[in-house]
């Protein structure tokens, strides 16, 4: 058999089974339901309405009772903050006073303050003993005043003031409880005091009032009617609240609050009034069955409970004509329901027949045409891309399970794509570093060749003057060439790693403007192209070309762009330019060179390439300027572009954002000062701490003309020492030696010699190594190579 034919017959064997076995079960269970709850109905429902007047009674109750739990506490942080109150003037008043009146003057104001002083309803006061068991101060006693009360007795015989003065010998303040064990009410009708008391210390005081629980006994009864008012009892149904005497205190009736039932218009209301209250007198709870005095023929049960110390008696009810009414219409509508239920069964049954043969035979149908269209994939998929047909398949798993393998062809299609492109960027990444690689060692070794080869001509004994000062220029300006590669790859470092900062001061435009024309109208000789036009164009005025910005960066972009125009310009211009558009200012760098192609225009900017990756480039260089100045650029909030044509020339824009401070229209960088050191150190001393000899020789002949006397280490330890045995002016210190680092040779001079200057000097320059430097305790920091006039500037700042 099939799998399509015996999931059909199963299928329709187990719906009809179920079917007709379910309704049989129901119909019989809902008859015999119907004969229970009819029975049972009237009294269930008059339980659960009497289990809620019950629960809604013990609600109020429960109320009460935290009320009267909370009571005394209450009270007694009442009598705490008023005690506190009078203790904080009276320590106020002496705090002032102290020292310009006397002590009798100010007792006599702190008396005066405290005696006007209430609370609850003006029966409470400030009174105030000193230790000694004396009365200072009773408004409303005034006798007891200058008295000893030592021996003073309240009505249960309690030695009140006795035993306040022994509390206050070991506390700092206290409370104390006193019961009216007679059962007898003294004269303010309450039966439990309260007192608050506290020391006074200046004057060996102490300050206290009292209060008696029942005081509070009208305000909680007050708060518990207006939680009874807001308890729903039952759909309508309401509290009501009785003295014993008969005076209503809450009704749903508001005009018979405050009233006697034996003032009422109404009989009826009267005669069950009366009923509650000689119940609640028999017992503290329970139902009372009694005449609706809205109606003649309903009844009404009531629930009451009685408070006993309140005198209090609350209640709630429900009309048993209610309960017929909804049990009559339960009844109505069951019976209704049951028969519905029995013919809805019946035609569901005859349907559900129907319609399961009808399903179960297309299901089974359908299952055997996806199970073909299975087949006929899993055969041409073997040898070629095939794919499921979806709109073929008829169940939604089985287009899930189709929409799943087409995916797999495609992931599959995908990855032999994504294969093809990774191996064309691999090759087209590895042709990139070859060619970088390739370029790095032209770069590097085109000047080092310089300055080997110009190095070894010096060596000549018959070179003329004029010749020996020509090689001395070529192997400086190879050396700069060199350091400028180094600063380009260390910038770009940083950049990559997000470790580059800006810092922004205020800068003149023109006055960068000026600079660069000077610069590079020596460059643009020097480079043997005094026949191209360079011209520089400022956009703004004097007073308006101060800007808030990072000059370094401003110049190095500036700087890159008008080398590489004048690098790739041979004839023709060259026109440096700025001006104020909207809130941003446009630089322009124009040139009338070789130009950029379309194609070539999206890759520029981009590390490690240029227009012409090849290795027959005419114009050298490492690719990464463009890249550096435009993100500088984006560093500095702007934006760098290009527009070119091949053979015309390329333009060059930057965009950064017009900051200006309006407090200031002037604000030019300060130019160094040329000479500005003293060039004779007779007297001084500075040993050279350097594991490269080399280096030291260097710096002595920097420093030979200066008369300076010079002693060099070539490890830490040799310099620690040199330091213990001989006093130095300054220290120059490499930071990378073997044996003891820069760090700790700095940590062990500075602890015998903590005067002595050290700079520090290295070779290294990391995104935050001068922070690192300064922060280690470094006086100064020079990097590497080291310039004369650099060096002699910070010999001078230190020494």
């Amino acid at each position: 058999m099939s799998i399509s034919r015996a999931y059909f017959l199963l299928f329709l064997v187990l719906t009809i089974t179920f079917l007709v076995g379910f309704g049989g079960i129901w119909i019989y269970t809902k008859f015999n339901e119907f004969n229970t709850e009819s029975n049972n109905l009237k009294k269930d429902y008059i339980e659960e309405q009497k289990n809620v007047l019950v629960h809604k009674a013990n609600e109020c109750i429960d109320f009460i009772n935290y009320q009267n739990t909370r009571a005394e506490s209450r009270l007694k942080d009442r009598l705490e903050n008023f005690v506190n109150q009078a203790h904080a003037i009276a320590t106020h008043i002496y705090n002032e006073n102290r020292g310009s009146l006397s002590d009798r003057e100010i007792k006599k104001r702190i008396k005066e303050a405290l005696s006007p002083l209430r609370v609850h309803h003006d029966r409470g006061y400030i009174f105030i003993n000193n230790l000694s068991g004396t009365g200072i101060l009773y408004p409303f006693s005034k006798q007891n005043e200058n008295k000893s009360l030592i021996n003073f007795k309240d009505i249960n015989g309690n030695y009140i003031v006795k035993n306040e003065v022994e509390l206050m010998k070991y506390k700092d303040s206290a409370f104390t409880k006193y019961e009216n064990t007679k059962q007898v009410k003294n004269k303010f009708n309450a039966y439990t005091k309260i007192s608050y008391i506290r020391k006074f210390a200046p004057y060996n005081w102490y300050f206290g009032s009292f209060a008696f629980l029942d005081d509070l006994q009208p305000e909680i009864q007050k708060e518990t009617l207006i939680r009874i008012s807001q308890i729903n009892a039952s759909q309508d149904n309401y509290f009501f609240v009785y003295k014993k005497d008969g005076t209503c205190l809450l009704h749903v009736d508001s005009t018979s609050i405050g009233k006697n039932y034996k003032d009422y218009t109404s009989k009826v209301r009267r005669d069950n009034v009366e009923q509650l209250i000689k119940a609640a007198e028999l017992e503290e709870s329970g139902f009372v069955n009694y005449q609706n005095p809205h109606s003649q023929i309903d009844g009404k049960v009531t629930y009451i409970k009685l408070v006993k110390d309140w005198d209090w008696i609350i209640g709630a009810g429900l009309l048993t004509s209610e309960i017929d009414e909804n049990i009559a219409i339960a009844r109505a509508e069951l019976r209704s329901n049951v028969r519905k239920y029995i013919l809805q069964i019946i035609l569901l049954i005859a349907v559900a027949i129907i319609v399961i043969y009808i399903t179960s035979k297309t299901i089974s149908v359908k299952m055997k045409q996806n199970f073909i269209s299975f087949n006929n994939f899993f055969r041409m998929a073997s040898t070629q891309s095939y794919q499921v047909d979806i709109n073929e398949l008829h169940f939604s798993e089985f287009q899930d399970l189709g929409t799943t393998i087409n995916r797999m062809i495609d992931i599959r299609s995908q990855k032999e794509k994504e294969l093809q492109v990774a191996r064309e960027k691999a090759e087209e990444s590895d042709r990139l570093k070859s060619s970088f690689l390739a370029n790095m060692s032209h770069e590097i070794r085109t000047p080092m060749n310089a300055i080997i080869g110009f190095s070894e001509l010096l060596q000549e004994d018959d070179l003329p003057f004029e010749t020996r000062q020509q090689f001395f220029t070529h192997i400086r300006n190879s050396g700069n060439s060199l350091l400028n590669l180094i600063n380009d790859i260390i910038d770009f470092s940083k950049i990559e790693s997000g470790k580059l900062k800006i810092s922004k001061t205020y800068y003149s435009l023109n006055q960068l403007f000026d600079e660069l024309y000077h610069t590079f109208q020596k460059i643009k000789t020097s480079k043997g192209k005094d026949h191209i036009d360079l011209k520089f164009t400022k956009g703004l005025e004097e007073s308006e070309s101060v800007i808030y910005t990072d000059p370094l960066r401003l110049k190095q972009i500036i700087t890159n762009l008008i080398e590489n125009a004048l690098k790739f310009t041979e004839t023709g211009s060259i026109h440096v330019s700025y001006q104020l558009n909207e809130s941003n200012l446009i630089f322009a760098v124009e040139d009338t060179g070789i130009g950029i192609s379309p194609e070539k225009q999206k890759i520029i900017f981009s590390r490690f390439r240029q227009a012409d990756d090849s290795h027959a480039r005419r114009y050298g260089g490492t690719g990464l300027g463009l890249s550096i100045s435009k993100k500088l650029a984006e560093l500095l909030n702007g934006d760098m572009w290009v527009e070119s044509t091949e053979d015309v020339g390329s333009s060059f824009f930057v965009s950064i954002p017009y900051l200006i401070d309006d407090k200031s229209t002037t604000a030019p960088v300060k130019k160094a000062q040329k000479n500005g050191f003293n060039k004779d150190l007779t007297g001084k001393k500075i040993l050279i701490v350097d594991d490269y000899t080399v280096n030291i020789t260097l710096i002595k002949q920097m420093l030979q003309s200066t008369g300076v006397t010079l002693s060099s280490a070539d490890n830490g330890r040799s310099a620690v020492e040199e330091c213990g045995e001989s006093h130095f002016d300054l220290v120059l210190l490499d930071l990378q030696m073997p044996e003891l680092n820069g760090y700790d040779t700095l940590k062990l001079i500075k602890k015998d010699n903590p005067e002595i200057k050290i700079v520090a000097q290295t070779a290294y320059a990391l995104a935050n190594e001068k922070e690192q430097i300064m922060d280690s305790g470094f006086d100064g920091y020079i990097a590497k190579p080291i310039i004369k006039k650099n060096l002699l500037s910070i010999i001078n700042e230190m020494i």
